[in-house]
């Protein structure tokens, strides 16, 4: 079975992806867009810490309240031996609800023109051939994109083969539980990093609203499989919260670059997790994300209809572009990162 064509397919409907979609809508009004997400639909919990700052935030988007479950002002640095550092940012940040943003921006896509396909994920995409990319799904059907933009996540692994950034070479393992306790302090996050603690990383306390929060743990690269972080991170939870109702676990990846690598080949461009645009020392990425896909969705719409010369200049431009907006200063931070 073969799906109708499309000018624009983004693969993932997270914040690079939806960001890409508005982008590329904003631009034209006759564009034929298509996104697909390998889950049920949009709504559904995310393994996310949740934590953006304000000033990044509003660059690329005026927040709604009920998008907003914190305002914090404040972030602890413990010491290995438990020693605080406490620092007000007068700027502020947020924990904002995710799902929720998600879901909204997913229904103004739909609203500007944008087909969505839930429950679809993608198998695999082929190289640019006659103008186009043949894309087959998971339920055996295919579609041809002008344009394909990669917003799948850090496991992406679309256009391998390919002179284009691939898996993260810094891919770096999570995990966290959510915790309802009364002792929760909505106005602050609490980084705390030690050999002992978090080999390699740092642990997390994130505020999630009254009496609940999201405490977590990122291990380095080269300590994943060397330590149990399950019991690194129970060990974390008992010291701060010893009679805390564990409310859920959840794990995932988070990708840091550590070179400057293609983003975008004919007709394949990769933003937010699937470029590794994360910040490689706060390990942020969700407004990094949004900027990425604003300038993907951007360069596809470019792209359409370009000379093939024209199109090798713009995947040029656009990597180079992301590269002066945050790009190079994440490559100087993860070397210094250890």
């Amino acid at each position: 079975m073969k799906c109708s064509d499309t000018d624009i397919l983004i693969i993932g409907a997270g914040p690079a992806g939806l960001f890409a979609a508005r982008s590329a809508l904003a631009m034209s009004q006759d564009l034929k867009l298509t996104i697909v997400d390998k889950n049920s639909g949009p709504g559904q919990f995310i393994a996310c810490a949740e934590g953006v700052g304000r000033l990044g935030f509003h660059q690329v988007l005026e927040p709604r309240p009920e998008w907003i479950r914190s305002r914090v002002n404040r972030a602890g640095f413990l010491s290995p031996n438990g020693t605080k550092i406490e620092y007000t940012d007068p700027n502020e940040g947020y924990i904002i609800d995710r799902a929720k943003m998600q879901s909204d921006l997913a229904d103004d896509c739909a609203k500007s023109g944008a087909t969505l396909l839930w429950n679809k994920g993608v198998e695999s995409v082929g190289r640019y051939e006659e103008d186009s990319r043949l894309v087959k799904f998971a339920d055996c059907s295919t579609m041809n994109a002008k344009i394909v933009i990669d917003c799948s996540g850090p496991l992406s692994r679309f256009g391998k083969g390919e002179k284009i950034v691939s898996a993260a070479a810094d891919l770096e393992v999570a995990y966290f539980a959510l915790v309802k306790t009364p002792d929760v302090d909505t106005g602050i996050v609490t980084i705390q990093m030690g050999r002992e603690i978090a080999p390699g990383g740092y642990t997390w306390i994130f505020p999630r609203g009254k009496n609940h929060a999201n405490v977590g743990i990122v291990l380095g690269k080269k300590y994943r499989g060397r330590f149990n972080i399950k019991t690194l991170l129970d060990r974390f939870i008992e010291s701060h919260y010893p009679n805390a109702e564990i409310e859920g676990r959840f794990a995932g990846t988070i990708p840091c670059r550590a070179e400057r690598l293609p983003m975008a080949v004919d007709g394949l461009i990769k933003a937010g997790d699937s470029a590794s645009t994360v910040n490689p020392i706060s390990r942020a990425g969700i407004v990094e994300a949004m900027k990425c896909g604003t300038l993907a969705g951007e360069f596809a719409v470019k792209m359409l209809g370009a000379k093939t010369s024209d199109r090798k200049k713009l995947s040029s431009l656009y990597e180079k572009t992301w590269h002066q907006n945050l790009g190079s200063r994440h490559i100087k931070l993860a070397k210094v990162k250890s």
